[in-house]
C-alpha cells in the first residue's frame, strides 16, 4: 500500500506535469511557422490559461509576426494573463523593433485598469523617435488616467517641445475630471509672482493642449502684461480657432498694452493662416474708428498672407481715403505681404502716387 504523503506527492507530480505538457504544447504551437497555427496556439492561452511564465516568451515573440491576425491574437492572449502580461508588453517597450514597441504600447491601451503598472515605461515611451510608438503611447496614457497624471505634468515641463506635446495630448484624452485637476495643479504657479515659476506653469499649460484654453482666456483680462503675453504665446501654440478664442484676441487689439496689441495681432495672423475663414470673421474691425484696433487688425490680415484675400477690398479702400498717413501706410504694407498679384499691383500704385506727390516740382 502507497503510504498517503507519497500518493499526495505522486498526484502533485502528476499534476504538474500535465499543466506543463498543456503549456508545452501551446508554445510549440505559438511558434510555428504557420500563421492559423499560431493564432491557434493564442487562442490556446485564452482558454487554458497555463502558467504566464512558461508561454509569454513565445507570445511575445508573436508581436514580431508581419501578420495583424497573429499579433492581435497573441495581444489578447498576452492581456489574458493579468499583471504578468502587462509587464511583459511594457518590457517590449524598450524593443530594438519599432512595430514591435508600437504594437505593445497599442495592447497597453486595452488593458486598463492593470496597465497602471506600465505607466512608467508609456512615459518613457513619449520619447521615442518613431510616431507608431508615441502616438500609441498617448492613447495608452490618455486611457489609463489618474495614475499617470503626475508623470505626465512633470513632462509637460519637458525642454523638447515634443514630449511636452505629447504628454499634453495624452492629458488632453483623459475624461474632464482629470484634465480640470492637471489645471487646478498648475494654476497657482501660473499666477505666481515668480518669473521663472510662471513660465514654468505657461509651458506645461501650453503642452496640455485645448485643456489650458479657458485659463488663457481668462488671463487675457487679468491687468497683468507678463501674464497676458504667456497667454497670447499659449494660445499661439495651440492654435486654436474657435469663436470664443477669437473674439478673445479681437477684443485685445484694444489693450492700454502696446506690447499686448502688437503680440495679439501676430496671434490672430498666425491663427488665420490655419483657418481661412477667419479672416472673414475680422472684417467688421476694419471699420473700427479705434486706430489701435485698426492697426492690429491690418497687421493680422497682412500676416495672414494669401488667406486673408477676404479683406483685399477694405484694404484697398483703407489704403486710399484713411485720413491718418500711419493707416494708410500700414494697409499697403499688409497688401505687400498678402503676395498676391492684385494686392501688390495696388501697394504699388500707392507707392507709385506717393513718390509723385512727394517729387513734385
Amino acid at each position: 500500500m502507497i503510504p498517503t504523503r507519497v500518493f499526495a506527492l505522486v498526484v502533485l507530480v502528476g499534476a504538474s506535469a500535465c499543466a506543463r505538457r498543456p503549456a508545452e504544447s501551446l508554445v510549440k504551437q505559438l511558434r510555428s511557422p504557420h500563421p492559423e497555427t499560431r493564432i491557434k496556439g493564442a487562442e490556446g492561452v485564452l482558454a487554458k490559461k497555463p502558467p504566464a511564465a512558461e508561454v509569454l516568451p513565445a507570445l511575445t515573440d508573436a508581436f514580431r509576426d508581419p501578420r495583424a491576425k497573429v499579433y492581435t491574437a497573441a495581444a489578447r492572449a498576452t492581456l489574458s494573463l493579468g499583471d504578468p502580461g502587462v509587464d511583459a508588453l511594457a518590457r517590449l517597450l524598450s524593443d530594438k523593433d519599432a512595430w514591435v514597441r508600437c504594437r505593445a504600447a497599442e495592447t497597453l491601451g486595452l488593458a486598463r485598469p492593470v496597465a497602471s503598472r506600465a505607466v512608467p515605461q508609456l512615459l518613457r515611451a513619449l520619447e521615442d523617435h518613431d510616431f507608431c510608438v508615441t502616438g500609441k503611447s498617448v492613447d495608452a496614457l490618455g486611457v489609463i488616467g489618474a495614475p499617470a497624471v503626475p508623470g505626465l505634468l512633470e513632462l509637460l515641463k519637458d525642454n523638447n517641445p515634443a514630449i511636452r506635446r505629447n504628454a499634453g495630448d495624452a492629458l488632453g484624452k483623459m475624461p474632464l475630471d482629470q484634465q480640470s485637476r492637471a489645471v487646478e495643479i498648475l494654476l497657482p504657479d501660473f499666477k505666481d509672482k515668480d518669473e521663472f515659476t510662471r513660465g514654468e506653469a505657461a509651458m506645461r499649460l501650453t503642452g496640455m493642449g485645448r485643456v489650458a484654453v479657458p485659463v488663457f482666456l481668462a488671463a487675457l483680462h487679468d491687468g497683468d502684461v507678463d501674464l497676458k503675453l504667456r497667454s497670447l504665446d499659449g494660445l499661439e501654440e495651440v492654435g486654436d480657432t474657435r469663436a470664443e478664442v477669437v473674439n478673445t484676441l479681437m477684443e485685445t487689439l484694444a489693450d492700454p498694452a502696446r506690447t499686448v496689441r502688437l503680440r495679439s495681432s501676430a496671434v490672430l495672423g498666425r491663427l488665420g493662416q490655419k483657418d481661412e475663414k477667419l479672416a472673414e470673421r475680422l472684417l467688421p474691425l476694419l471699420q473700427s474708428k479705434d486706430t489701435k484696433v485698426l492697426h492690429g487688425v491690418i497687421s493680422a490680415l497682412g500676416d495672414m498672407g494669401a488667406a486673408g484675400a477676404v479683406a483685399l477690398p477694405d484694404l484697398i479702400r483703407l489704403m486710399d481715403t484713411h485720413s491718418e498717413t500711419a493707416v494708410r501706410s500700414e494697409a499697403a504694407e499688409a497688401l505687400f505681404k498678402m503676395g498676391l498679384t492684385e494686392s501688390i499691383t495696388a501697394a504699388e500704385r500707392r507707392n507709385m502716387e506717393e513718390y509723385r506727390r512727394n517729387n513734385a516740382p
